[in-house]
């Protein structure tokens, strides 16, 4: 019983929001309705046109080595083949080719030879295309929308037979073979072109190892380093040493040169400094002006310019020595930098080399891989196809626009209308908090109602 009761009420409550707010519904309910009428019979319309496509297996051929009871049953078509039947059908290729095609028939009117407006009339055409997979079944569903019919229909027909010579070419190549012959004989060709470059500039260098000849330089660099820094070395002490010469040779004051190692020199320096002491000796006994200091002094003097020139006579030979150092150091430096020169030729040789030979292993592995494409296409035959397919139903053109329909968008507009103003009218007495009849006063401040005062208008 209460639950019938609490049903009552908010029927009523229905009601009474109805026939309150009656002004927002019936305003919203005819704007609605209104606008439905203006789009129902202003509105453009749009036509479409559909067709059907009917995937099948392939069907198998028995061989004749098979045995005769062996039944051969056609694989299934999955869901993946479907779907790569709707990725062909609304491809881009396909809705290019067909635009092509309608434009050089004349049947399709728009300038379409810039690229840009070649692009967004096929993602136009692609956007207004629908595909639908029937369900329990291989057939596949396609529509094209547009404003003009008949436009729909000779579109969406070429659009289907331009699918069905794509999709021939793609699983039927007529010119794979030539072109795949092609390709492998450019390669040929390209790989000879290497291979002589190759042979060329072996021929140029007469060095058929590059990387051979560089390590064999190195190693003799390395010994002509090792003697270069040795004579670098002696070159340096004997140039410190005729120097050294020079300097005691110009020298006012008397030097024995007892550095030297050289023995006619060592005894002239000996003999020099016995002298010295013999004088110094004698003249304890003896004046500095008594003829026998004096002959010892001419002995001196003899021995000393005997000596001195026999030390420059040294010094002139170790100067030539110094000089075919310095020429044995600039031979071998020389050697040292025509071996870089050479290692940096050989270098650039071997660089080229290698670059030739990479481009040989490319050129190799393309023509081989053309010739094997070529082969393929050569014995390639209708039954690498995984599907066969057949045209269920040509395009066909609907029964009048598909949008607006009257008989729809009419009543739909009405019953969206009186369900939109009702919606607001709810929605504007639940936010109102006023009291609108005395049974509100009970209700939410359980008072009781002792008079209530209708609300008169008043005229004017």
């Amino acid at each position: 019983m209460t639950t019938i009761t609490k049903t009552e009420n908010y029927i009523r409550e229905l009601y009474f929001i109805l026939f309150a707010q009656k002004k927002i519904i019936l305003l919203t309910t005819a704007l609605i309705f209104i606008l439905s009428i203006l789009i129902a019979f202003l509105w453009p319309p749009t036509y479409s046109a559909s067709g059907t496509v009917l995937v099948r297996a392939k069907k198998l051929e028995k061989s004749p080595e098979a045995i005769e009871d062996v039944q051969l049953r056609p694989p299934a078509i999955t869901k993946e083949d479907l779907l790569s039947e709707v990725n062909i059908l609304t491809s881009p290729d396909i809705i290019e080719r067909t635009i092509k095609y309608l434009v050089d028939k004349k049947i399709y009117k728009k300038d379409l030879r810039e690229k840009t407006s070649l692009t967004e009339e096929i993602y136009k055409i692609k956007n207004n295309l629908r595909t639908e997979i029937i369900p329990a079944s291989n057939v596949i569903e396609v529509a094209y929308y547009d404003k003009n019919a008949k436009n729909a229909l000779n579109l969406l027909q070429v659009l289907m037979d331009q699918y069905i010579a794509f999709r021939f070419q793609v699983y039927h190549p007529g010119e794979a073979e030539i072109f795949y012959s092609q390709q492998s004989d450019k390669f040929k060709d390209g790989l000879e072109t290497k291979e002589d470059e190759l042979m060329g500039l072996v021929r140029e260098t007469n060095i058929s190892d590059p990387q051979k000849e560089i390590e064999k330089n190195l190693m003799l660099k390395n010994e002509l380093e090792k003697q270069l820094n040795f004579f670098v070395s002696d070159a340096i002490e004997k140039d410190a040493e005729v120097r050294h010469l020079e300097t005691a040779l110009k020298s006012e004051d008397i030097q024995f040169f007892s550095f030297i190692e050289n023995i006619p020199l060592n005894e002239l320096s000996s003999k020099l400094q016995d002298l010295f002491v013999e004088r110094e000796k004698t003249l304890r006994a003896y004046n500095p002006k008594s003829e026998k200091v004096q002959l010892i002094d001419k002995q001196i003097n003899n021995t000393y310019k005997l000596l001195k020139s026999e030390v420059n006579a040294y010094r002139k030979n170790k100067l030539k020595e110094l000089n075919v150092l310095r020429e044995k150091i600039k031979s071998i430096q020389g050697r040292i930098d025509n071996i870089d020169d050479n290692n940096v030729k050989l270098k650039k040789q071997l660089i080229d080399s290698q670059r030739i030979g990479r481009e040989i292993n490319l050129f190799e592995f393309s023509q081989e891989t053309f010739s094997k494409r070529r082969e393929e296409a050569k014995t390639a035959t209708a039954e690498n196809v995984p599907s066969d397919i057949s045209i269920l139903s040509r395009a066909f053109p609907s029964n009048g626009p598909v949008f607006p329909k009257k008989t729809v968008v009419i009543p739909l507009g009405l019953l969206v209308g009186f369900l939109t103003g009702f919606s607001l009218g709810f929605l504007r007495q639940y936010f109102d908090h006023t009291f609108k009849k005395p049974s509100d006063v009970e209700n939410y401040l359980g008072l009781p109602v002792i008079f209530s005062i209708p609300k008169w208008g008043v005229k004017k």
